[in-house]
């Protein structure tokens, strides 16, 4: 055990490891400097006593009497075989006088094959046979480093690890060690044979990386061993989580700007970039925002493609994506990336990277190199039903080949390029795009991967998986949600009725408060994104203003640009559904410009330039105002976030919940209606606290009197009151 203080060191060259190779070639999880050879790997299955169990897979023909598994103690059978480095998908057969197959209940991968059942797949019962377990062999010869444990004291600094070595053959031994913090390259000398400790403190607050590879003395090199970390105990829910639509938030380097030409000027690049978000973090600080959500990085297809309201469209949006690693120059490139992250994460900000797993682009180098991996015919989405009715196997568009997740080497490249993105880049999440369009194994396997190489199952690390599910069935989003698929999902269902009722289109003020209930009976104690628009559907402003349109004009085009409201209207209802949404749990979600009140019809035109400072009218400023007041207050109040609340008033234009979380109390206060109100409500009814209600909106003070509580709250206004302990 070494102790190093660390401040200096960290402080002249943190982050620069441009000359440092940090990990080995992972492209795939079995990756070797050294000739393959075959493992010999276990099986291990509990089963009735007496009961006879067999193992088939691609490796015997699928053979349910070559392999049979021994029972070495009672109910407990095992075999040993050997096997190739790569993916094997495999059955057990329970044979009791009829043979039973099925998958492998404590496999944590699993591969399905076509017409398999999406609600039923990951039943292993006996008999249920429409998915196989999924062995992922990596070469045996080399030796291997896995996290024993981790313990961080925010309150030093300090970080302690004990790492594990397991010899790819018995008598090697650990050679060279080399880790670097941060990307800095440390000292570093392997003390012991299979157990190493060691010790750093006065580490800056904020976020980290351990990265660690020894050699043996066969000259066989490890795995790379990613930990990253987190000094501090922030949380997901605690502040706003922004989505930065990198090309049209702001140009911040007009070198790499380069449109490509489309019909409509809205479908083509605008010049957003890395350097531009960069250089508006301290602004979303200011708003409450913790958490970054990043246009997919990687490279776009080139020219434009497709068809639709009369013009053709560039990539600009991210999710044609043409490389697996090659990253999108137009935003910055590779340099710029790191640069913007390391940038967030000195302020304290999650970082949260859009994954596009669904599709490739037709110029993707998977598809020269496997064809296979792809339908030769495509089926299109926008066909008959084929969205719902196919969701899994259906394309996008012509040329945005679906992945077949059927094949197993498909399924295992595109989880592990997933993986290795997200160690190499430092990310802290994934928001991934079009969940209900992949096959159910494709979540289970990322969460068992995220477990293994950067949460280390209990290392301390929260890697976040937020699913978008474009839907309004609870039943569906959440069954993609829990501790085997995605850490949470954006709630659809709550936000078509949080639209309804703050556009005035239907849905009452307990209407909504019933679907907010619906959602949190539903969806238990995940985080779920909350929101009010995103970069898929018409803006809240215009749509208040005029209401829904169409995709397309009556002439076949696009809508013109839509325009600022010019009443007040639209931003008073605006500001009051930033209010509800921003006192309720969740990790609630701002769309780059919707703090503002950015204009916008459907796609492209809800991706209009943002606009900032002096560019605001001054219902735009007020509104930017009105979020930022409520994401600072939701920072300092855990009331505003909590899930402990009840409705302190109801009706349908008007709505009063009450939260608390610890000694942090919070009453937010909602008027649709014309008319200013004024409520009284009981102190004991609630069990609320005597004294100084303070609202974060407009610094008014509201004092209780004897058992009472009496709030005015303006004709569509809101206040919310946190209560300031005497």
């Amino acid at each position: 055990m070494r102790l190093f203080g660390f401040v200096g060191l960290l402080a002249c060259s943190a982050g620069d490891s441009s000359d440092v190779q940090r990990e080995p070639d992972t492209s795939n999880p079995w990756a070797s400097h050294f000739p393959a050879q075959d493992c010999l790997t276990e099986f291990t299955h509990t089963a009735p006593v007496g009961t006879q169990v067999f193992l088939a897979g691609e490796f015997n023909d699928w053979s349910s009497t070559a392999t049979p598994l021994q029972e070495s103690e009672p109910g407990v059978f095992s075999v040993q075989v050997d096997l190739p480095p790569g993916s094997h998908p495999y059955k057990l057969v329970e044979k009791d006088g009829t043979a039973h197959w099925r998958c492998d209940p404590a496999a944590p991968f699993f591969q399905c094959d076509a017409g398999y059942d999406p609600v039923e797949w990951n039943d292993c019962s006996p008999g249920a046979d429409a998915c196989n377990s999924l062995k992922i062999v990596s070469d045996c010869a080399n030796p291997r480093l896995h996290l024993v444990a981790l313990a961080v004291d925010p309150a030093l600094g300090s970080l302690q690890v004990d790492i594990g070595f397991e010899p790819g053959s018995p008598n090697e031994k650990v050679a060279t060690s080399t880790v670097h913090l941060d990307g800095v390259l440390l000292p570093s000398e392997w003390d012991g044979a299979g157990l190493q400790s060691e010790f750093w403190e006065n580490l800056s607050p904020g976020r980290h990386s351990l990265d660690w590879v020894v050699t043996d003395t066969a000259g066989r090199q490890s795995n790379a061993l990613h930990i990253p970390f987190w000094t501090d105990a922030s949380d997901w829910s605690d502040g706003l989580l922004y989505f930065a639509f990198a090309d049209r938030f702001l140009d911040g380097d007009s070198a790499n700007n380069a449109a490509v030409g489309t019909v409509a000027p809205a479908a083509d690049y605008f010049g957003g970039d890395w350097a531009g978000v960069e250089s508006k973090l301290d602004d979303l600080m200011e708003l409450g925002v913790r958490a970054l959500w990043l246009t997919a990085p990687l490279d776009n297809a080139e020219g434009t493609w497709g068809a639709d309201c009369g013009t053709d469209f560039s990539g600009y949006h991210g999710y044609w994506p043409t490389s697996s690693t090659e990253f999108e120059v137009r935003f910055g490139g590779e340099s710029a990336f790191r640069a913007l992250v390391k940038a967030a994460h000195e302020k304290g900000l999650r970082v949260m990277v859009d994954w596009v797993g669904n599709q490739v682009h037709e110029n993707h180098d998977y598809l020269d190199a496997h064809p296979e991996w792809f339908a030769e015919t495509p089926l299109l989405c926008d066909a008959d039903d084929n969205w719902n009715d196919f969701p899994e196997t259906c394309w996008f568009d012509s040329f945005l080949p679906d992945v077949d997740y059927f094949q197993p080497e498909a399924l295992v490249q595109m989880v592990e390029d997933a993986i290795v993105f997200a160690q190499k880049y430092d990310l802290d999440g994934y928001r991934v795009d079009a969940v209900k369009h992949m096959p159910r194994p494709v979540f289970h396997n990322l969460q068992s991967r995220i477990a293994q190489e950067l949460e280390h199952a209990g290392g301390g690390f929260e890697f976040f998986t937020l699913g978008e599910t474009f839907d309004g069935d609870r039943g569906l989003v959440v069954s993609y949600v829990g501790e085997n698929s995605l850490d949470a999902q954006f709630d659809f269902p709550l936000y078509f009725d949080l639209r309804s009722a703050f556009l005035g289109w239907g849905v009452d003020l307990e209407q909504l408060e019933a679907s907010f209930e619906a959602s949190q009976s539903v969806y238990g104690s995940a985080p779920m994104s909350t929101f009010l628009g995103n970069h898929d559907v018409e803006r809240f402003v215009t749509q208040s203003a005029e209401g829904s349109h169409g995709k397309c004009d009556s002439d076949g085009n696009f809508w013109n640009p839509a325009q600022p409201p010019t009443t007040a209207e639209p931003y008073a209802r605006l500001r009051l559904a930033w209010t509800w949404l921003l006192s309720r749990p969740g990790v609630p979600l701002v769309y780059y410009g919707d703090e503002l009140g950015l204009p916008g019809y459907f796609d492209p035109d809800n991706r209009q330039p943002m606009r900032f400072g002096s560019a605001l009218s001054d219902q735009e400023a007020a509104t930017r105002a009105h979020v930022a007041a409520l994401g600072q207050a939701r920072l300092s109040n855990k009331a505003l976030s909590a899930t402990e609340g009840q409705l302190w008033w109801s009706e349908s234009r008007l709505t009063a919940r009450l939260s608390q979380a610890g000694g942090d109390w919070a009453l937010s206060v909602v008027n649709v209606g014309e008319s200013e109100r004024t409520i009284s409500n009981s102190l004991a009814w609630a069990g609320m606290p005597a004294g100084a209600w303070r609202d974060v909106l407009t610094g008014a003070v509201f004092n209780t009197v004897a058992d009472a509580l009496t709030v005015d709250v303006p004709a569509l206004g809101s206040r919310v009151l946190v209560w300031e302990s005497p």
